[in-house]
């Protein structure tokens, strides 16, 4: 574990010259939250370009009507939304890029601001169009540092864009706690297997990785292949107890930047009492927002 005290430089240049995926362990984790304050990182040094995965155009949570904290968008930025969203923003922007990608909230597109504004974030569904957009923004209009707005379902998009990592940002009080340390040790486990070697035979598991298939893996393999760490549908103690038997390799390594801890009613001191020894090998940053 390694606990990062934020400095200037520290918190800045681990947002540039790459593209960035914000995941959350659940619904109001605080993603956007995040999502402006690393932007305002990487503007310390350059305009950003930001995005999301799919449709996030909702002024309020879906589930609770609470209302959201919105993208802010400075002179200078590039954005990836839709016609509709660019029309009911309170910026200016102009258009650099239509792209055949349509949504029930309008065509994506990348557009460049040019007065300040807060802008409803719309990106598109798939992992081909994702990778499409982004190389516009890197090839052809020049925008290095990018923002990607995730999901913590969809994880995978990150393998889609080359380089890129993913931070998870945990929202945690007394509630979750326990929940929340081991979904950490699972996801930093996880994020530490690596691809196979070419000449290596392996025991393939087609889908999720779950407790009904664990009977099926043949003694004869030392190797089991999963597609990811998003594949890994069994908890902490069950993947432990298998790596004893089987090395475990992944098609696609995600890579993992770290954790955002977001801690409510908790102090840092007794968090890192109770994850000390909890194996959770990723860099930890806490409470960003207020340094």
């Amino acid at each position: 574990m390694v606990t990062l005290t934020m400095t200037a430089n520290a918190a800045t240049y681990r947002f540039i010259n790459t593209t960035t995926f914000v995941m959350g362990n659940r619904k109001n984790a605080g993603k956007t939250t995040f999502m402006n304050w690393a932007l305002n990182q990487i503007r310390k040094v350059e305009s950003p370009a930001f995005a999301s995965i799919g449709i996030d155009g909702e002024n309020n949570d879906m589930i609770d009507g609470r209302v959201k904290p919105q993208i802010k968008a400075l002179k200078g930025d590039a954005i990836v939304t839709s016609t509709n969203m660019l029309s009911k923003s309170n910026g200016l922007f102009t258009i650099e890029k239509a792209f055949p990608i349509h949504t029930r909230l309008g065509q994506i597109v990348i557009a460049r601001t040019i007065r300040d504004g807060n802008i409803e974030l719309v990106g598109p569904e798939y992992n081909e169009q994702l990778t499409q957009v982004v190389n516009h923004l890197i090839k052809e209009l020049g925008y290095k540092s990018i923002i990607i707005d995730g999901a913590a379902s969809r994880i995978t998009p990150v393998n889609s864009i080359p380089d890129a990592g993913f931070y998870y940002l945990v929202n945690i009080d007394h509630r979750n706690l326990k929940k929340t340390i081991e979904q950490m040790q699972l996801l930093s486990l996880c994020s530490r297997f690596e691809t196979p070697d070419a000449d290596t035979d392996h025991f393939k598991i087609d889908g999720a990785l779950t407790a009904s298939k664990l009977n099926s893996i043949t003694s004869d393999y030392s190797t089991l292949l999963i597609n990811d760490l998003t594949s890994v549908f069994i908890n902490y103690t069950q993947l432990q107890k298998l790596m004893q038997h089987v090395d475990i390799r992944v098609k696609n390594k995600l890579n993992l930047k770290g954790f955002v801890v977001v801690l409510k009613d908790i102090e840092q001191s007794e968090f890192d009492r109770l994850i000390t020894n909890k194996s959770i090998d990723a860099e930890i940053i806490y409470n960003p927002y207020v340094h």
